[in-house]
């Protein structure tokens, strides 16, 4: 039979169990502390590198939709913020919510000779699909870009230029009108070419850049009001009584 311990060793039992946990808990706390201070000192270290490369991919980019020898300015550091259901949101967006996008502003000295617009192709064929248009100021399109999709490889994604130059096809086009017919894949009886196997990517995208100019066209005065947002950004944190400032156009 076993005897029962005294209240004494019994206190020293429970003692010498609990010792290895707290010690464990303390060394797990003191790991935990050291990740998070090398996460924070890398993410420091390496933010300004990514934000260099970012600017550098977004520069990249506009070259190739506004020949660069048109303007003179650093385009990345001249944008607008603005926001409007012509362009686009999510499918599962409240019908009040809106996307903010950017437009950068290519200039000649201070001529502003086109503007470049994110905007959104809610109904692709896995979701959202994100471009950019560039628009010459005579409301010819300069050029348009998919900066991010998820569509079907082998068949949707032959938006990406590196796969189709299909989405060239927008170069010089011009919308003649809110209810131009033209503006449409060939199946619906318009002027862009649809994928084998594939109708509705296309399809999502024509419209998106039809909605983009149809935006341009009642905007581009208005846009080139707004204060500069690039740099903004790039500033010190402003008083809250500075808003940003929005072009808006429910169409």
């Amino acid at each position: 039979m076993t005897t029962p311990l005294t209240p004494d060793k019994e206190a020293e039992k429970n003692a010498n169990f609990r010792l290895p946990i707290q010690k464990n808990s303390q060394i797990l706390a003191i790991f935990a502390i050291v990740c998070t201070a090398i996460v924070g000192l890398v993410n420091e270290l390496t933010k300004d590198k990514i934000k260099a490369q970012e600017q550098l991919q977004l520069l990249n980019t506009l070259h190739s939709i506004i020949e660069p020898s048109r303007y003179n300015n650093d385009i990345t550091q001249d944008c607008v913020s603005l926001s409007s259901p012509l362009l686009g949101g999510s499918k599962s967006s409240s019908i009040n919510k809106k996307t903010s996008q950017t437009a950068y502003i290519a200039r000649n000295d201070s001529d502003p000779i086109a503007i470049a617009m994110t905007s959104t192709a809610p109904d692709g064929y896995n979701g959202n699909i994100e471009l950019i248009v560039a628009i010459n100021m005579d409301d010819s399109i300069s050029g348009v870009r998919v900066l991010k999709h998820q569509e079907t490889p082998g068949l949707g994604d032959k938006i990406e230029l590196r796969k189709s130059d299909w989405i060239t096809s927008f170069n010089g086009k011009k919308l003649l009108s809110e209810k131009d017919s033209r503006w449409a894949v060939a199946k619906d009886g318009g002027m862009f070419d649809q994928f084998t196997g594939a109708t509705i990517t296309p399809r999502a995208i024509v419209k998106a850049v039809r909605k983009t100019l149809l935006y341009f066209k009642d905007n581009k005065n208005h846009l080139l009001t707004l204060p500069n947002s690039c740099l903004i950004n790039n500033q010190e944190p402003q008083p809250d009584n500075e808003k940003e400032s929005e072009a808006t156009n429910e169409h």
